[in-house]
């Protein structure tokens, strides 16, 4: 019979440090890739750069407080509650921010291919800003709920929501503004810009740094198309069998299987 929480400690110990890291390098040097005089003027990349900094914000809040607790380092008494909603806003708020950042790149990108003059007018760097700052605004709107819906105990190990509605719709929030509706929307707006191209004539002058954004763009979406997978089965297999009697070996697996999907969505932003 395996050991199921003996493997789940081991995820929690190692996967933190790891995603911590690689994370760091890989998006500090995505920030400073992006902010080059020779980039920071194309929408796409203000997308990218916004994109790395969500992902930064998540890894810290997300991997370095565990990281924190391992090392015996605890939140002072009375301000528990204080951590745990902010962390837990601060993990899965910029981590749906960067999914919808992919989006809105994936957008830039059909606009910039369109043969319309007005779609194209949508590609400029004035409404790449705009964008990404309303982004930002609708997505702590939308997450603000955290702070009404969690508490953290006294020496802040424990944070979870408050009632069965709070789970349920911290789930639901989840599942849909990370795990469905960015995906669907990246490949709805992939596939036009594609028909955009094939009934375009072949500019082989095209800018080489435009090219280089888009190749980017397409394998960033295949791997968050990829990474996301796991948590969406996750969480709607949560939510069908929510009043199941389970074991306390299957508890145990689903514990551990949580645990992983949510590595292998905090493993994109790394």
């Amino acid at each position: 019979m395996a050991d199921y929480p003996a493997i789940q400690n081991g995820l929690n110990t190692y996967m933190p440090f790891i995603l911590l890291i690689s994370g760091s390098i890989g998006n500090i040097l995505n920030c400073l890739i992006f902010t080059r005089s020779s980039l920071r003027n194309k929408p796409c990349s203000i997308y990218f750069l916004a994109m790395s900094i969500a992902n930064l914000i998540t890894l810290y809040f997300s991997c370095l407080t565990r990281i924190l607790l391992l090392f015996g380092i605890y939140v002072q008494p009375g301000y528990g509650d204080i951590y745990c909603r902010f962390r837990v806003f601060l993990t899965y708020m910029p981590l749906s921010a960067s999914s919808w950042f992919i989006v809105a790149a994936c957008v830039d990108r059909y606009a910039s291919s369109s043969a319309s003059v007005r779609i194209r007018s949508f590609s400029q760097l004035k409404v790449s800003l705009r964008i990404v700052c309303g982004t930002w605004v609708m997505l702590c709107l939308i997450w603000m709920e955290m702070f009404i819906c969690f508490n953290g105990n006294l020496n802040g190990t424990v944070c979870a929501p408050v009632s069965p509605f709070c789970n349920t719709y911290n789930s639901f929030s989840l599942l849909v503004f990370f795990s469905l509706l960015p995906p669907i929307c990246m490949l709805l707006f992939g596939g036009m810009t594609i028909r955009n191209v094939r009934h375009r004539p072949i500019n082989r002058a095209a800018n080489t740094k435009d090219r280089q954004l888009a190749l980017m763009l397409i394998v960033q979406v295949v791997i968050f198309q990829i990474l996301s997978l796991p948590i969406s089965i996750q969480r709607i297999y949560s939510y069908i069998t929510i009043n199941d009697s389970k074991t306390l070996q299957r508890k145990q697996l689903e514990s551990l299987l949580s645990d992983v999907s949510n590595y292998a969505a905090f493993t994109d932003t790394a």
